[in-house]
């Protein structure tokens, strides 16, 4: 986006570029998920909610220090777990979510990404007592970009989708 190679970026977290014009857009709700026959999620689906010290015990499946999805799952877990005691760290929510379903640790990650997974089944939605997590997702647009009918079209139409999403 700084050197103009995009005319607008939809981003999942803040931006830290202060070259860019940044509006928020959708909110987006963080899941803990994980697989379907964990200890977790046998506790959630009978009704448990998992509390902070066992939370704190288990193998987290995080995101890459300085992906966006990182910093929102910093910002939401860590004020609760004070750290990651255990984690691995994969570069796409894909390979977490994959890692999640495969049993290797609790993962939180975007409601969007893991529904699809959720309603196959190949993951559970955990019960915890952290409160109920939510992320901004921005629109980004250079300062210095100058706005073609395009651009202000598409804005506009995701501005509309926005909207309707609430």
């Amino acid at each position: 986006m700084t050197a103009f190679e995009l005319d607008v970026g939809l981003i999942e977290g803040p931006s830290h570029q202060p070259e860019l014009v940044v509006t928020p857009w959708l909110q987006d709700e963080m899941v803990v998920v994980a697989a379907p026959d964990s200890a977790l999620a046998r506790s959630s689906t009978a009704g448990e909610r998992i509390p902070l010290r066992t939370l704190r015990e288990a193998v987290w499946l995080v995101r890459e220090t300085g992906s966006g999805t990182r910093e929102a799952t910093d910002q939401s877990l860590l004020p609760h777990l004070r750290s990651y005691r255990r984690s691995i760290e994969l570069g796409s929510s894909e390979a977490i979510q994959r890692a999640a379903q495969e049993g290797l640790g609790v993962a939180c990650l975007s409601a969007w990404v893991v529904n699809d997974a959720l309603e196959a089944g190949r993951l559970c939605r955990v019960s915890t007592t952290l409160p109920r997590q939510l992320r901004q997702c921005h629109l980004v647009v250079h300062r210095e970009k100058q706005s073609t009918p395009a651009l202000l079209a598409f804005i506009a139409q995701a501005d509309a989708t926005a909207g309707a999403a609430r």
